[in-house]
């Protein structure tokens, strides 16, 4: 019941840090109700962290990008839609030690490029992670962590060229976590304003395992 509501609160947020906030907060806040009263609104584990300034503070997930890294930079450059009323392209990942960030630019005449696209990572044969999927495993057969493709966050504007030409720009940015094998790869669309089929462009996931050794801490 609670990571239903938490779910249904957290599409209000952009980043996916102010929703792990909400939820500790909200978390924080069920801790001082009876033990039933805790059990019906639903229990998590939480960590919590001093703050610098002694006040008690709620521990970033492990499998979030850490605040303390400079990430390493894999040009990407690739159009996965390129049509004269849309386009959507792949400009670069942006690599941690624990995953990668993509990069998603779009730009569109009248709508929300991203409203009603699905993104999926897939690297081999069998390995495949599928945006806002909440009912794929959380471990593979091997027993190593199953991939995840989420989204961390959104920036975009909107520009009135004229009475009809509405254009939309968006930066959608994916987390890709854990860090995928290191086999060719895809990164696809799937929408229903699409024709059949998806729109792709590759992912190498050589590279990508080779650029998390390139992450650098910003403190030694």
């Amino acid at each position: 019941m609670f990571d239903e509501l938490m779910l249904r609160v957290g599409a209000r947020f952009g980043r996916v840090e102010p929703r792990w906030r909400a939820r500790a907060f909200v978390l924080g806040l069920l801790a001082g109700l009876p033990p039933v009263q805790r059990h019906q609104a639903g229990q998590a584990a939480i960590s919590f962290q001093v703050m610098e300034n002694g006040e008690p503070g709620f521990g970033r997930p492990s499998w979030m990008p850490s605040d303390h890294v400079l990430p390493a930079i894999v040009p990407i450059g690739q159009f996965l839609i390129r049509t004269q009323q849309m386009i959507v392209a792949l400009s670069h990942l942006s690599v941690y030690p624990n995953g990668c960030m993509l990069d998603v630019r779009a730009s569109a005449h009248g709508h929300d490029v991203f409203e009603r696209m699905m993104f999926t990572a897939q690297f081999g044969a069998e390995i495949t992670a599928v945006m806002h999927d909440k009912t794929a495993p959380r471990w593979r057969p091997d027993g190593k962590p199953a991939l995840l493709l989420m989204q961390y966050g959104q920036e975009g504007d909107r520009a009135v060229l004229s009475p009809e030409d509405r254009r939309v720009d968006s930066t959608l940015r994916l987390w890709l976590y854990p860090l995928p094998p290191p086999e060719p790869g895809t990164l696809s669309i799937v929408s229903p304003d699409l024709d059949p089929g998806p729109a792709s462009c590759p992912l190498d996931g050589r590279a990508i395992v080779a650029a998390a050794a390139e992450a650098q801490p910003y403190w030694r």
